[in-house]
């Protein structure tokens, strides 16, 4: 009985741990000097159309960029329908990561994207899946990336779009102007 009731315990108190997490790992975190001592250089990359893709770090200009899976791509529909609405000439990048387990080539990816797509929403094509690693991304959920005028990353927000999540990524954007 005793064992019973302590194996229940460590049940409850895991699933308490795991929920946890669940909820830290999906709030936006601002990125400390400390903890991201500058931004890893991203290579540049083609879209859909054969366009270069990549941040300008010497814009003077706050950028986003939101980075997920190719598969799951349209999750960042709702993330960039809210940043529209509240800052029109925001400049975003778009990245689609192609996971490793699916060999594939630019072209069998872009001509899906073109398909899939308006015109005007490129996304750049990481076949190598360089931006995830370079900025330790876990891309089966959209990633959003605040860079600040001098091109450093400032704040990360990973997770589905939830309204009650957009205000600290709002405040985010504010604050590195």
């Amino acid at each position: 009985m005793r064992v019973a009731m302590r194996i229940q315990d460590l049940r409850k108190l895991l699933l308490a741990a795991v929920a946890a997490a669940t909820v830290v790992l999906s709030m936006g975190v601002p990125v400390s000097a400390a903890a991201d001592p500058g931004a890893p250089e991203l290579p540049q990359l083609v879209d859909q159309f054969g366009a270069p893709v990549e941040l300008d770090r010497d814009a003077g200009e706050i950028q986003v960029a939101i980075v997920v899976s190719a598969k799951r791509l349209r999750r960042i529909k709702a993330w960039e329908k809210a940043l529209r609405k509240e800052f029109p000439d925001l400049t975003v990048v778009r990245v689609a990561d192609v996971p490793q387990s699916s060999p594939t080539d630019y072209e069998k990816v872009a001509e899906k994207l073109r398909k899939r797509l308006p015109e005007d929403v490129p996304v750049g094509i990481d076949l190598a899946g360089e931006w995830a690693s370079a900025l330790d991304l876990d891309t089966s959920v959209p990633n959003v990336l605040v860079f600040d005028e001098a091109g450093e990353l400032a704040y990360r927000q990973s997770g589905m779009y939830k309204k009650s999540l957009y205000p600290p990524l709002q405040s985010a954007i504010t604050d590195a102007g």
